[in-house]
């Protein structure tokens, strides 16, 4: 049993809820141990299901009043509730909840958040004196989270100076520890939506601004005249360095291919930031493509920034000259951006290199995707022709670019996976769906049926969730009982089978097996899309939230996230 519960700990502390959820599920049926019921409620809301961990811990609870866990788990399952619903009787339940476990074991971390939710709950003279309990009882105060806590609790004393003080001693020991600066960040913006918070604190923790990166690459050996020729990589570097500086920049999102990716992902890393890599496909075909030309040195410093940043592939698979792989990871890098805004109230740039010249819209390239970005003002352009002048080139608007026939009838789509737990109404809701085919918006380009599955392959991620949209408007379906995830990649399309309803393509492949896959995770009534494609969902303004991460059996990390819109 200690293991078990080691291993669900483990789980839990890696973000895997829902692996955790599972082994939960099954081990509380045979066993009334009080921390696998704890982590079994913990698993449910952080996996965002925090209405069913509240009924069923508030049984645990009601049996075991005095263990401080259980009432702490509990305390924060309501204040989730709270922020979700904005309902007044969570805030006081989550406050009842947390005050009883800080009377009993004068444990800072409840006490502060017995405070916080009395002030939020209207009753800012009991915040006030749970408040100051909890500066006598943390004392002399030595760890950023004894200090973060001091700062908060002068602040709901009514102290702003004393809590100004504290919040810059924590800032300092925080560093560029971004997981720090956020939580504390997050906790002073929810409470300044109910009670005044100094502008001088809340500026203290204000989050670094996040940035993309699209550019060209060197030129070609092979390109007939310049446009980032090797001579002006220097001055190009500096201006990115410049850029990074002086907008506050601290993360950053981009692909890794030679000229402006490699540049960008070096110059964010010798400020002292953090840098998210982006690929379409797999390393080897990607170096070819879109780095050994420039030379050696490139592929060794692409190999260097791989060795020491995290790296997300937009699929594992070959290239096979589909361009509109390079389209999507930009979609991915550009929704990535937005999403991490969104996390940590910050600011966003796009931060570009990019002829003034160049006017050509290539799938996946750099114009094409400056065009995505939603916020046209925080556009950073570094035109390589102000420094070819003085390299003594002559910028050129020739792309020089050729078109690429693809090798096989793959494409690039995303895909949505729709069941029903009601196995015996199958074959009239997938009659259904198929028939409101005709009224999307844009129709799907292939569908397949696999076991009581139905898989629905877009060319746009766009064009997905408007016909998810049109689902849940739909005569005869209920959407309570569906269950829907998005996913997305390189699709074998096959001809049409005589057996299918609507005359679609067929697909199959690895990416077809992988959307089925990891369709398990899918819950009635919710929508799910599964990283990387989640991440571009952002781009059209679809709010999503991070439910789970869960290994997948060849070892890949796949993120489950909710939509919210």
């Amino acid at each position: 049993m200690e293991d078990r519960i080691i291993e669900i700990e483990h789980l839990i502390g890696q973000g895997r809820y829902l692996e955790a959820r599972t082994l939960t599920q099954a081990a509380i049926e045979n066993s009334s141990n009080i921390r696998l019921q704890q982590l079994h409620a913990l698993a449910l809301s952080k996996g965002g299901m925090p209405g069913q961990a509240k009924e069923f811990l508030e049984k645990v609870y009601k049996d075991h009043p005095e263990d401080a866990e259980t009432a702490g788990i509990l305390g924060g399952i309501y204040k989730t509730l709270f922020k979700q619903t904005e309902n007044s009787d969570f805030a006081i339940q989550s406050r009842d909840t947390y005050l009883k476990n800080f009377t009993s074991t004068r444990n800072y971390y409840t006490g502060i958040n017995a405070a916080t939710m009395s002030s939020i709950a209207g009753q800012a003279r009991k915040g006030r004196e749970i408040a100051q309990e909890v500066i006598a009882t943390i004392g002399e105060a030595n760890s950023f989270w004894e200090i973060a806590t001091l700062g908060e609790a002068y602040l709901l004393s009514k102290d702003p100076q004393k809590s100004l003080e504290h919040y810059q001693k924590a800032r300092q020991l925080a560093g560029t520890d971004w997981g720090k600066v956020s939580s504390v960040h997050n906790q002073l913006w929810l409470i300044s939506h109910y009670m005044n918070v100094p502008s001088d604190i809340l500026k203290i923790f204000n989050p670094p601004a996040v940035a993309a990166f699209v550019g060209h690459m060197i030129d070609r050996p092979d390109r007939s005249s310049p446009r980032f020729p090797s001579s002006i990589e220097p001055a190009i570097k500096a201006a990115i360095k410049a850029a990074i500086r002086s907008n506050k920049i601290a993360i950053g999102y981009c692909s890794l291919a030679c000229g402006g990716d490699i540049l960008f992902a070096e110059a964010m890393e010798e400020e002292g930031g953090e840098v998210n890599i982006f690929l379409p496909f797999n390393k080897a075909d990607f170096i070819r493509e879109s780095v050994a030309f420039a030379g050696e040195h490139w592929v060794a410093r692409f190999e260097d920034l791989m060795n020491r940043h995290a790296v997300h592939f937009v699929t594992q698979e070959n290239y096979d000259n589909h361009s509109d792989l390079f389209s999507m990871q930009s979609k991915v890098v550009l929704g990535s951006t937005i999403l991490r805004r969104s996390l940590i109230h910050s600011d966003a740039y796009l931060l570009s290199v990019l002829s003034d010249l160049d006017f050509s819209r290539l799938e996946g390239g750099t114009r094409d995707n400056m065009s995505l970005w939603p916020f046209q003002d925080k556009i950073i352009n570094i035109s390589p022709n102000n420094y070819l002048a003085a390299s003594g080139g002559e910028a050129s608007g020739s792309s020089g670019n050729k078109l690429i026939t693809p090798s096989s009838s793959r494409p690039a789509l995303y895909t949505l996976v729709i069941d029903t737990e009601k196995t015996d109404e199958w074959e009239k809701v997938e009659k259904i769906i198929r028939g409101a085919f005709e009224a999307a918006v844009v129709p799907p380009l292939a569908c397949s049926t696999i076991e009581a599955r139905l898989i629905i392959g877009f060319s746009t991620l766009r064009a997905l969730w408007d016909f998810v949209l049109l689902l849940g408007k739909t005569k005869g379906i209920n959407p309570s009982e569906l269950r829907l995830s998005i996913n997305g990649g390189p699709i074998l399309l096959d001809d049409f089978h005589e057996k299918e309803i609507v005359k679609y393509k067929v697909m199959s492949g690895g990416h077809v097996d992988a959307a089925l896959n990891e369709h398990q995770f899918s819950m009635p009534g919710i929508c799910i899309a599964l990283s990387p494609i989640a991440y571009e969902l952002p781009l059209y303004k679809v709010e999503i939230e991070l439910l789970s991460r869960v290994h997948m059996e060849k070892g890949e990390v796949v993120e489950v996230y909710k939509i919210l819109t």
